[in-house]
């Protein structure tokens, strides 16, 4: 019926269980103290004290986040397969996010030799 509006089902109320945690959530560094950062674009896991310790690392973590949001948009903006001129388009933007990460991980190299 036009106009009908239909209420959505009700969100899942949490149950007493944890979430599951990743298996990197387990990781350890060699001291035995769990890592507090990873850089999705590099692979890399970096102790949060860095941080504080060398304001490159700040910047590198927000360009890593910044990174992630761009990815994550143009995954979920992905072409069907028959609209070849917009999946080119598509492609061509993930060759950039990829030449990005590239520089990340060449900055990533350049700021962890410095620590």
């Amino acid at each position: 019926m036009p106009g009908h509006f239909v209420e959505p089902p009700p969100s899942p109320k949490p149950g007493p269980w944890h979430p599951v945690e990743s298996h990197r959530d387990h990781r350890l560094r060699q001291d035995g103290k769990p890592w507090n950062l990873r850089l999705e674009s590099t692979g890399t896991n970096v102790p949060a004290r860095f941080l504080t310790e060398a304001p490159a690392t700040a910047e590198l973590v927000a360009e890593d986040l910044c990174w992630q949001a761009a990815r994550q948009d143009w995954k979920q903006r992905k072409p069907c397969w028959w609209r070849s001129g917009a999946r080119s388009a598509w492609k061509a933007e993930g060759i950039g996010l990829a030449e990005w990460a590239e520089r990340l991980r060449k900055r990533a190299d350049y700021v962890f030799q410095e620590l």
